[in-house]
């Protein structure tokens, strides 16, 4: 816990200081409030957990240098009022010192379950609910490390493929992408090879590119050397072992009611696993061991 906490506030007092507006008790400041929320994520901790083992513990008002902690229903106040792009900015300020540039990325797309309704059958309206009833998160993570370096939360009839640019807009120079045939397209492939990115995807049966652009030049690239490529785009495998470990720590479900309490919920999960991914790497560098092992 306390080194999540610490890696989590390194980050936090990056962003900007509060502006106090107006009399009144002094409101706690949002940062320490945001650390505290993705702590108790981190740790799987409901609400009432944090009430009783959490708000109390002295380690973490030492460290947050608090005489009190903040009560259950002024963190759920704070995380209503967190918007998915500071969280996303806050991601990216928590791995900056921690990815390689330029970066390698693996893009992919996967679906989370919402609570409170049948996916089958509704009871109330005496419908079938179609199956893909449910949020889908798109994701870009770094081959190195198996960071989360950039997210986005859709509607499950959202399309994959204008997500690559969404994803990958706030790197200014790219490495390797390897994204499976959801988002094979030459608009995608030229947006990678602006940034000076090499786009790797598989070709779509009915893909018949000519002329003289990088999307052709792609395609003569896998019909000369198949089983290079294929080597190198078999490494987007390791994507999938991100959602499994996302869905196994944290859970495959949504709670919240509301879409966009829905969304912000699943980036403090992402931020979660970064923190857990970082600690890692920390005592893998103090204990010199490797990150990861073949099972």
């Amino acid at each position: 816990m306390e080194k999540g906490a610490k890696v989590l506030l390194s980050a936090a007092l990056l962003l900007p200081q509060p502006e106090r507006k107006g009399r009144g008790r002094k409101p706690f400041d949002y940062r320490l409030v945001l650390v505290l929320n993705i702590l108790r994520i981190l740790l799987r901790k409901k609400y009432s957990d944090y009430e009783t083992e959490m708000r109390f513990d002295k380690r973490l008002c030492d460290m947050l240098k608090l005489n009190k902690l903040p009560c259950k229903s002024c963190l759920n106040d704070y995380a209503l009022q967190y918007k998915l792009s500071f969280l996303s900015n806050f991601n990216r300020k928590l791995i900056d010192a921690w990815i390689k540039k330029p970066v390698d990325l693996l893009l992919d797309a996967s679906g989370i379950r919402l609570v409170g309704r049948s996916i089958w059958f509704c009871i109330r309206t005496k419908t079938k609910i179609r199956r893909k009833d449910c949020d889908k998160i798109h994701i870009a993570i770094c081959l190195q490390n198996l960071l989360i370096a950039n997210f986005r939360i859709s509607n499950s009839k959202a399309n994959d493929s204008p997500f690559l640019r969404k994803l990958l807009k706030p790197f200014a120079k790219l490495g390797l992408v390897i994204v499976d045939k959801g988002y094979s397209n030459k608009t995608n492939a030229e947006y990678v090879a602006k940034k000076e990115g090499a786009f790797f995807s598989p070709f779509k049966k009915n893909a018949q590119p000519t002329g003289l652009n990088v999307w052709a030049y792609l395609y003569k690239l896998w019909k000369i050397f198949p089983s290079l490529c294929k080597t190198i785009y078999n490494q987007r495998s390791k994507v999938e072992a991100v959602f499994s470990a996302l869905k196994n720590r944290y859970g495959d479900q949504l709670y919240s009611k509301r879409w966009y309490t829905r969304r912000r919920e699943m980036a403090m999960r992402f931020i979660a696993y970064n923190v857990r991914i970082i600690v890692g790497i920390q005592i893998a560098r103090e204990k010199n061991i490797p990150l990861w092992v073949r099972a």
